[in-house]
């Protein structure tokens, strides 16, 4: 016996098998004349409900059944993203893990932030960095520890409510105050902080403060901050004061003009601070996003695998589908 009529012999045994279960069933013992639908493929004929496949009987005909489908399969793509990985990428350049997961616009946003950010941070510290300059200058050219350490002298029996000698004191020695510009070596730094330590255990006569050395940066905010500095402007009203004046304001206007510099000076580089958070919340923001973006990729990316047999004109043959899909 050949091969091929072997199969031609086995195929006549199983369709008459499903002729007969198809004969037995309810509906024929009902006295109605069901017609069974074949693919015309013994094995799938018979086998078919295993592989996804139905037989389906119609009265009046024989017809070829939809060609069996094996069930669909999910099966994770080889392209899944790490979110650890993609978390630690963002956390060092925002961004990164967004290009990783390939949210290509997420990624544009964060990185563009970041530039934005440290942009604005870097040009507002510059301003501050000028404006400073600027005021620093404006203060060495119109006030002097001199004349506010030989004012204070002066007026130290008021100031102290006639408690203190100021010959007891002696911050700029005589002959010394002459042409005396910054760094102001004519100043005893010493006894001038000897004398307002001394005013300052007085009550009420708005001395607060000791005046640092030149050019340290308290220096330079106490001298536009508090009042008792003031005498020492170039446009000052240096006459002398009586207790009814205490305690002491200023009546220079160039003291407030300078305290108007400073607080722009210290405005910018509030916003240079301000921007450099950002940028650090920016890195936060973009790794915990990246972590989940790489989860969501994972989540949406899955190939879909089918098999279904297609009818031909010498039987029917099984053909394999793969489907990859991305959901948004």
């Amino acid at each position: 016996m050949s091969a091929r009529l072997a199969r031609r012999c086995r195929g006549f045994l199983l369709t008459a098998c499903v002729v007969f279960l198809a004969c037995a069933s309810p509906a024929a013992g009902a006295g109605e004349k069901p017609a069974i639908k074949l693919t015309g493929h013994p094995s799938t004929d018979f086998f078919g409900g295993s592989f996804g496949g139905t037989l389906r009987m119609q009265s009046g005909r024989l017809s070829h059944s939809d060609p069996p489908l094996l069930p669909q399969q999910d099966q994770a793509s080889g392209e899944e993203k790490n979110p650890w990985l993609a978390g630690l990428l963002s956390l060092a350049v925002p961004g990164a893990g967004e290009y990783y997961s390939k949210s290509y616009v997420k990624a544009a946003v964060f990185v563009a932030a970041e530039a934005a950010s440290w942009i604005v941070a870097y040009t507002y510290n510059k301003k501050g960095d000028q404006q400073t300059g600027d005021f620093q200058a404006f203060a060495d050219q119109h006030w002097s520890p001199v004349r506010y350490a030989l004012w204070t002298q002066d007026n130290i029996g008021v100031l102290s409510y006639n408690t203190l000698d100021p010959a007891s004191y002696d911050p700029v020695p005589e002959g010394h105050d002459a042409d005396c510009h910054a760094p102001f070596p004519c100043v005893t730094w010493s006894e001038l902080q000897k004398m307002e330590g001394a005013l300052q255990a007085v009550p009420a006569n708005g001395y607060t403060h000791v005046l640092p050395y030149y050019g340290a940066q308290q220096y330079y905010e106490l001298i536009g901050k508090y009042d008792q500095f003031s005498r020492g402007w170039d446009d000052a009203d240096l006459q002398s004061i009586t207790q009814a004046d205490l305690p002491l304001r200023s009546n220079s206007k160039r003291f407030y003009q300078y305290a108007e510099m400073r607080a722009q000076a210290n405005n910018q580089y509030d916003i240079a601070s301000t921007f450099v958070s950002v940028a650090v919340i920016n890195h936060i923001v973009s790794a915990i996003d990246a972590y989940w973006s790489a989860k969501r990729f994972n989540s949406s990316l899955h190939a879909d695998l089918r098999m279904r047999v297609q009818p031909t004109p010498y039987g029917v043959v099984p053909v394999t589908e793969a489907r990859i899909e991305y959901r948004f």
